[in-house]
């Protein structure tokens, strides 16, 4: 496997021009580094060179002979974040503006502001996933990005960013236990804000290349008390206006809920090695993750597979989020009350029955 990378002269633009909250130069070493780059010769003085705690790679002032095996490139150049990691993986060797890119990929100099712009408009393009709900393709990333783009050249962590979106979530739920009926809607809004703001901190974590441990965790853990205490907030409201239903559904979700948490975070510590992503492990019937890091995902194949894949849209937490406003301004909310009981007794029966039959998820790509 590739470890060792150059940059080389002459630069193809300001290597110390900022896009999207990082220098040029830095964003090209933390790039190369997430690719698995352990060593990388640049060519600039060493009092030119960037000093961040995010680098734990090697950097070496000056080029040295020999290196036509190794991955280079000029200094100055933005990519695709993963485009690095998709040519180490395939052991390509030579020059990145020469590499054959993947759709959506791109290389570009940035001597100008136009070309910064430019530079920045594609990597907040290439933050939308494959894995997006409609609702968040549609409604929730375009907002969350325009967020990002305000802030993401101040000093916001994807921490602290998880953090203030919580609090939107918390309001929520206290405005209804503490309103009732009629701030169900409000309460409905400010979840949907954090689900918004949710999105900005995985933004700003992939711009900037800031991951933590904790920051998975937080993450994690924060969405799950948010879901199931709106959840528990809403059902008993709901009960408490003459919905003898509501109490029902609200306590075998709110139980199966739990269920799964406790099965997911034993997972995480067990099998997914400590990490707080879901994307560290493999439950019945997922898919191992694509091979190609930008790899456009593959159409439907047929009435089937449109089928599935529909169901298992409407039961993201973009769509369960969001069908609450729709249901509180039809006056039906035992739709969305309903609508999370199934997902959730789902998701507990499924994790919980994996984990008494089948020991458990598998570590991912197993």
């Amino acid at each position: 496997m590739i470890r060792q990378a150059v940059l080389a002269g002459p630069p193809a633009g300001d290597p110390a021009a900022q896009v999207a909250g990082l220098s040029v130069l830095l964003r090209q070493l933390l790039s190369l580094q997430d690719a698995g780059i352990e060593e990388v010769w640049v060519a600039l003085p060493a009092g030119e060179l960037p000093s961040d705690r995010r680098l734990t790679l090697r950097v070496v002032p000056g080029v040295e002979a020999g290196t036509d095996a190794l991955l280079t490139a000029r200094i100055g150049l933005v990519w695709h974040r993963l485009l690095p990691k998709r040519l180490v993986a395939a052991g390509y060797t030579g020059d990145i503006e020469r590499a054959p890119l993947e759709p959506d990929e791109f290389v570009l100099p940035v001597a100008t502001a136009a070309d910064r712009k430019r530079a920045e408009d594609l990597l907040f393009r290439a933050l939308l996933k494959a894995t997006d709900g409609i609702i968040s393709r549609r409604i929730n990333r375009p907002i969350s990005m325009r967020v990002t783009r305000a802030l993401i050249n101040t000093s916001l962590t994807p921490n602290q960013m998880t953090l203030i979106a919580a609090l939107f979530g918390f309001a929520g739920i206290g405005v209804v236990g503490w309103g009732g009926m009629p701030w169900l809607l409000t309460g409905a809004l400010l979840l949907n804000l954090q689900s918004i703001l949710d999105g900005c901190d995985g933004e700003i974590s992939r711009l900037k290349y800031i991951r933590s441990r904790i920051g998975e965790w937080l993450d994690q853990v924060l969405d799950d008390v948010v879901n199931v205490g709106f959840f528990a907030a809403a059902g008993w409201v709901v009960w408490q206006s003459g919905s003898s239903i509501a109490l029902w559904l609200t306590i075998i979700g709110t139980v199966l809920h739990l269920i799964y948490q406790v099965a997911l975070y034993a997972a995480l510590v067990t099998r997914g090695g400590g990490s707080g992503s879901i994307t560290s492990i493999q439950w019945w019937g997922q898919k191992a993750p694509s091979q190609s890091p930008t790899a456009a995902p593959a159409k439907p194949a047929g009435p089937a597979r449109l089928i599935k894949e529909t169901v298992e849209m409407a039961g993201r937490r973009d769509f369960f989020t969001f069908l609450y406003l729709p249901a509180i301004l039809l006056d039906v909310p035992l739709v969305a009350l309903g609508w999370c009981a199934i997902i959730f007794s789902v998701s507990g029966l499924t994790t919980g029955l994996q984990w008494v039959v089948g020991g458990g998820p598998e570590p991912a790509g197993r």
